[in-house]
């Protein structure tokens, strides 16, 4: 079933849609799994702040990063369609980054899969002014405008519409990492299929978007770290920072288990 879904969705596929494209200045560049140094994890390439669920403010966000040495910070609010203050939160992050010249800081948003088909919950601007963009699954559509209950499903249910939609964002949206793969199964029923992941990393990886290493989601680091091995993805790594306390947990947590050459 699943090289029959992947099929479906990367025949034909290209990074960007119709009225979804975007534009960078500049990007975090993501290396191979296997070829990463110990100094290309000292990034946090998924944060959140006060404009949305965060807790802290932008400087302090800054501030606490480079007190704990990172050499790159991305900034990720979650975003709607709708969102009409993305442009005075990007102002704030130019301002406040000014007198941070070691530190190389990154606008993006986190922004969830709409339908099968990688539509994204996010406008065209918010794409336009983005360094980085994760593509993630928080809901279920049920393709009528509405969301699925996840207590009405079972855990293989929700499995594989969350595999359908990543798989959908991964042919077609304008993403640049695939955000905390398999999350919405790993919250509920604290697993997801290796089938599944493996898939994910094999169609992000001829796509040439990044698989995001999340240390707040993952339920079993180390078995998804030897998936990494197998397959050799392109990853970002990502803490899901909320506060300031998780800033580097992932970094820190890859080092721990011995991730990154010399």
């Amino acid at each position: 079933m699943i090289q029959e879904i992947g099929r479906k969705h990367l025949s034909g596929g290209t990074v960007s849609r119709e009225g979804q494209g975007k534009t960078h200045t500049s990007k975090p560049v993501f290396s191979r799994f296997r070829d990463l140094s110990r100094e290309q994890l000292n990034v946090e390439l998924q944060v959140h702040t006060n404009w949305t669920d965060g807790q802290a403010t932008v400087l302090e966000v800054v501030e606490a990063a480079k007190q704990r040495g990172l050499a790159e910070l991305a900034f990720t609010e979650h975003v709607r369609e709708g969102t009409s203050w993305f442009p005075n939160f990007k102002d704030e992050i130019l301002s406040v980054t000014r007198g941070f010249d070691d530190l190389r800081v990154y606008v993006g948003c986190e922004t969830k899969a709409m339908d099968e088909n990688g539509r994204l919950d996010v406008s065209q601007s918010v794409l336009d002014a983005c360094d980085i963009v994760l593509g993630v699954v928080h809901r279920l559509p049920d393709g009528q405008g509405s969301y699925l209950d996840f207590k009405q499903l079972s855990f293989d249910e929700t499995a594989e519409i969350e595999f359908r939609l990543s798989m959908g964002m991964i042919a077609t949206a304008p993403i640049d990492v695939l955000g905390h793969p398999g999350g919405m199964s790993l919250r509920r029923h604290g697993r997801f299929p290796k089938k599944y992941f493996r898939a994910l990393m094999t169609a992000a990886l001829d796509r040439r978007i990044a698989i995001e290493i999340n240390s707040s989601y993952l339920v079993d680091m180390p078995a998804f770290l030897t998936l990494c091995e197998e397959v050799n993805p392109l990853v970002s790594i990502g803490s899901d920072a909320h506060k300031l306390s998780e800033l580097g947990r992932c970094r820190d947590q890859l080092l721990e288990l011995g991730v990154g050459r010399s």
